[in-house]
């Protein structure tokens, strides 16, 4: 029963994020981390998320802004370097808490700081970040949306761009868990994970459905108040775990 909530969440969660590009993430990682250890958690949502992701990256394409990319990448491939040295997984109270902050710093942030993907520099930056909270919480979307806020992209190319980059960055986190950390994922039958692949690429083309009977205002309100509820539970969830 447990495999059928996994593999039932994965196509729920990717819904959610092919109509939003953000929050799937999170609670896929959220529900995860309830059934199944951290390493384990990490790679099975590395999967999923890996190709929930590229399969937005094919579907949008034509809409995809690839000058972030390459600068976004040295950011995330530097952090992988980091994370291969100290070898460090964290506990899952600080899993929840983490995926639970995510979602307010976008509050807290000075509204004079402009952090617009489209820059270089910007960019590098939240390769960084992004990819630094991808490898402690497993997810990692309210921190890069905080990148996209002040952009003028169009929600299609919001969900091509922030595609490739979300990709690339649970890639990252699959090779550090499952090879470099030399994590087998022994407490999943073989099937879960073809199972969840199905699930994250149905997910996505029903939400590509969806997403084009809403406006760009719509897209970014909806979400925004979905990641802070979200958020606050996971929170209590982090705190409670520590406890």
């Amino acid at each position: 029963m447990i495999y059928v909530i996994l593999v039932a969440t994965t196509l729920l969660t990717s819904l959610v994020s092919g109509v939003l590009s953000m929050a799937g993430g999170m609670i896929l990682m959220g529900v995860f981390g309830f059934f199944l250890s951290v390493p384990v958690a990490m790679v099975l949502h590395g999967v999923a998320q890996a190709f929930s992701n590229g399969s937005r990256v094919w579907l949008y394409r034509r809409h995809i802004r690839w000058t972030v990319l390459v600068p976004y990448t040295l950011g995330a491939l530097l952090v992988l370097a980091i994370f291969s040295v100290t070898a460090f997984v964290p506990d899952i109270g600080l899993v929840f808490i983490l995926i639970g902050s995510f979602p307010l710093i976008s509050l807290v942030l000075p509204t004079s700081i402009n952090l617009d993907m489209q820059k270089g520099h910007v960019a590098f930056i939240s390769g960084l970040l992004v990819t630094t909270a991808q490898m402690l919480a497993g997810a990692s979307g309210p921190v890069l949306d905080i990148f996209y806020i002040k952009s003028s992209l169009t929600r299609h190319e919001i969900l091509g761009t922030k595609a490739v980059t979300q990709t690339l960055g649970h890639i990252i986190k699959l090779v550090y868990y499952s090879f470099l950390m030399g994590i087998v994922s022994q407490e999943l039958p073989v099937w879960v994970f073809p199972a969840v692949i199905i699930a994250a690429l149905a997910g996505n083309w029903m939400g590509k459905q969806l997403v084009e009977k809403i406006s760009d205002d719509q897209f970014k309100t909806i979400g925004r108040y979905i990641i802070l509820i979200i958020g606050f539970i996971y929170l209590g969830k982090g705190v409670y775990e520590l406890a």
